[in-house]
């Protein structure tokens, strides 16, 4: 006999709501999960945009870094010549290894009524320097003197005055009164490539012996500034890298977001002026020389394609397999139980969906008691049913989590399924990561009960944090990978390193380096000093980058390191170890001394420099003007010299110069200050003689000494010295000192050479010296 449609339709209804159910229960499981990617997405991008905003922050103080170094050898290092400044920037190859920034300087503050004259000076260094004097201040001119690298733009803005630009004179006067660098808010280049937008950061330098710890004493003491020009374009392009310009678009403004502080915008739209409601991945802002810089991070399209996975279809497939598998089951177990009456039917029904479900499931009344749990939620949860049933659900939830489950509660109780993560104590007292799904079930429009269907997620959270601490160093690793890297835990035992680092410490295999110390390695006389900067670092919590230190090895020899320290965080925030890395830079070292010593010196002689000179002679003469004291000034040069080199070769006046400088000076004490101050002319510093004969003594003993042939190889030259003496006096300045000696000197050539003159003394012939062999002067 065929069973009518309806009648089957009846039968099979346990089954069918099985199957929908187990069907609904699959969807909103691939739901959730679809949801728990976007959110894990989402944490991802925040992370990855954190670590490129350290990166920015970290190239730009880099940057910053190469104007206060320029500032600190100008300030000790007085003027220097055009062509010392250039070596000093090939060397230190500031360009490479600062990418986007286009070119380092220097701005001199002339006085007004100074100008000619420093123009004057300025040209015999650089022929083609012109000033041009056009800026706003009414007492000082700030003209460009040289850049690096001299090309066609920076040679068409040579001389210029920078302060017509207002938006360098506003920083440039920010400089100058705080003392810091200071960056200028965003515009274009003066001379050429016009549209270009960049910024350019002023470091004031001042003169070392005034005192600028005042607003008011900076402003005396100012001398000039150290500027960089970034293109900011290739500035943010270079420093961040292709990986980020994949993954990220950018926006930065120059303080409050609008249309006019755009500094950069990766893809030329403002999202944030314009898309307001784009959702973005990281907002932050960093410090750049005085300016805050606001920082927008958008995730590219193609950026959540990286962690696409089978988890959702997974989840669909199994689902309705089970639903379908659950559904056959019910209508075999209907079909065999037909002959029992309708309600002992439906409950066994539902009882048996219920136990064969292999999540854990249990049901719950309106208050949230537990009425029933099947043996796969009492073995997941450790608990026995009689401890189960009557309790409040709220009653195993960690106390993080409580707000949540009550809400979600709430929502299932008027009508709705939810799925959410949270967290319980089982029996054993051990906490357990679960999702779940609550159904409210219904009959009718009246929700009677609530179905819950929970999944141990403990391990695969504990999978995840593993992996995301193994992908949070990996990361940093490899973002600060510059040179020699290695890390520590937080009892600075090593947990690795690279190749480089573990060559310098001698150590055959990278892996050698996991739990030694600094004692065990090659530079232990050091490692006192580096246990205090890791400790520093980790209690502190703030990465030190960039500083200079010293290490000491045990075979005696040093070095110098650019080093860089940077704690390590875990997901809660807990420091757990310290990533270190540095550059090996002692070459650098030796080439700072050595052309600190060129600025000093004369290349050919070694002597002190017209600029040492010159230095000198200002410390000098303030020392006369506060404590008194002859201070006496002599200028030299050597008779007929033109003579000699035009007809003898520049190779043997150089060596009669080398051999002048010599003789003179073992005529002389070693706290006098003797230079050459170009050619063959040479100045002679002399303090706290006890009178002006001694000065007259030392004179003729110079004059006496210069009379003797030189011997030159092959040569044999015979020459003289004439003397120029001047005393200075407290009313007098340096500049009118030096004229007197000069003038007295072209006084004793024009009274017949081999001799001295005194200035402001009648030529009675007391400074001739015509001396037989032998005869010494008298004084």
């Amino acid at each position: 006999m065929k069973i009518p449609f309806s009648r089957r339709l009846r039968h099979n209804a346990p089954a069918i709501a099985v199957l929908l159910v187990c069907c609904l229960l699959t969807v909103v499981a691939f739901l959730s999960e679809q949801r728990h990617m976007r959110e894990r997405v989402s944490l991802h991008a925040s992370a990855d945009a954190a670590a490129f905003q350290r990166t920015l922050q970290q190239g730009i103080d880099s940057y910053i870094d190469v104007n206060r170094g320029l500032a600190a050898h100008f300030t000790a290092a007085g003027k220097l010549r055009a062509s010392a400044f250039e070596v000093y920037m090939r060397t230190a190859d500031v360009l490479r290894q600062n990418p986007g920034l286009s070119y380092v300087g220097y701005v001199h503050r002339v006085e007004r009524a100074d100008q000619t004259r420093f123009e004057q000076a300025a040209t015999l260094d650089d022929p083609e320097l012109t000033l041009r004097s056009a800026g706003v201040d009414p007492a000082y001119a700030y003209p460009y003197l040289y850049a690096y690298p001299l090309d066609t733009r920076s040679r068409q803005a040579k001389g210029l005055d920078f302060s017509i630009v207002p938006e360098r004179w506003a920083a440039m006067q920010q400089a100058r009164d705080s003392g810091e660098s200071t960056a200028t808010a965003r515009h274009y280049y003066v001379t050429g490539a016009p549209g270009v937008p960049v910024i350019v950061v002023f470091t004031p330098v001042y003169d070392p012996a005034l005192a600028a710890a005042t607003v008011a004493q900076r402003r005396v003491a100012l001398r000039g500034f150290v500027f960089s020009i970034y293109h900011i374009e290739q500035m943010i392009t270079r420093v961040m890298g292709s990986p980020f310009h994949a993954l990220f678009d950018l926006e930065i403004f120059d303080g409050a977001v609008s249309a006019d502080t755009i500094l950069y915008d990766g893809d030329k739209r403002a999202h944030v002026l314009h898309d307001p409601g784009m959702a973005i991945a990281h907002q932050a802002s960093v410090a750049v020389a005085g300016r805050t810089w606001q920082l927008f991070f958008y995730p590219k399209q193609g950026y959540g394609t990286r962690f696409d996975s089978w988890n959702g279809p997974s989840i669909l497939a199994i689902g309705f397999a089970v639903a379908v598998a659950l559904a056959l089951l019910m209508s075999n177990w209907t079909r065999r139980m037909l002959a029992r009456s309708r309600q002992q039917n439906d409950e066994l029904q539902f009882d048996a969906a219920f136990e064969q479900h292999p999540s854990a499931v249990f049901s719950l009344d309106l208050e949230g008691r537990f009425v029933n749990a099947n043996a796969q939620a009492l073995k997941e949860f450790k608990v026995a049913r009689e401890h189960l049933i009557g309790r409040s659900s709220g009653d195993f939830v960690v106390a993080e989590k409580q707000a949540l489950s009550q809400a979600r509660f709430k929502a299932t109780r008027h009508g709705n399924a939810v799925s959410y993560e949270s967290a319980v104590i089982d029996g054993g007292g051990e906490r357990v990561e679960i999702s779940i799904i609550l159904i409210p079930m219904k009959s009718g429009s009246t929700v009677t009960s609530i179905l819950g269907i929970g999944r141990n997620i403990t391990a695969q959270k504990l999978n995840e944090w593993k992996l995301q601490e193994s992908r949070n160093m990996l990361q940093m690793v490899i973002n600060h990978i510059p040179q020699r890297v290695f890390w520590k835990d937080t009892n600075f035992a090593f947990l690795g390193c690279n190749d480089a680092f573990a060559a310098d410490a001698g150590l055959a295999h990278r892996d050698q380096i996991v739990g030694r110390t600094d004692y065990n390695l090659a530079w232990a006389a050091s490692a006192d000093a580096y246990r205090k900067d890791d400790i520093e670092t980790l209690a502190g919590g703030v990465a030190k980058i960039n500083y200079e230190e010293q290490q000491r090895r045990q075979d005696g020899s040093v070095s110098w390191l650019r080093t860089s320290k940077i704690p390590l965080a875990d997901m809660g925030g807990d420091t757990v170890a310290l990533l270190c890395l540095y550059e090996d830079i002692t070459e650098r070292k030796r080439l700072e001394t050595q052309l600190l010593e060129m600025a000093h010196h004369d290349g050919l002689t070694g002597l002190a420099n017209r600029a040492f000179f010159h230095h000198q002679l200002e410390l000098a003469a303030s020392r006369s003007r506060r404590h008194g004291g002859l201070l006496t000034l002599m200028y030299l040069d050597i008779d007929h010299f033109k003579a000699v080199n035009d007809s003898m070769g520049h190779a043997v006046g150089d060596a009669l110069l080398v051999a002048f400088a010599q003789r003179a000076g073992t005529a002389l004490r070693e706290t006098d200050v003797f230079a050459r101050l170009g050619g063959d002319e040479f100045a002679l510093l002399l303090a706290d003689l006890p009178g002006r004969a001694a000065a007259e003594s030392v004179a003729a003993k110079l004059v006496l000494a210069m009379q003797a042939p030189f011997e030159l190889g092959e040569h044999t030259v015979a020459v003289s010295s004439s003397i120029g003496v001047a005393f200075f006096q407290p009313a007098m300045e340096c500049g009118e000192l030096l004229q007197r000696a000069d003038q007295a000197m072209y006084d004793a050539k024009r009274g017949g050479r081999n001799r001295f003159q005194v200035d402001g003394v009648a030529d009675t012939g007391k400074g001739i010296l015509n001396l037989a062999p032998g005869q010494k002067p008298v004084s």
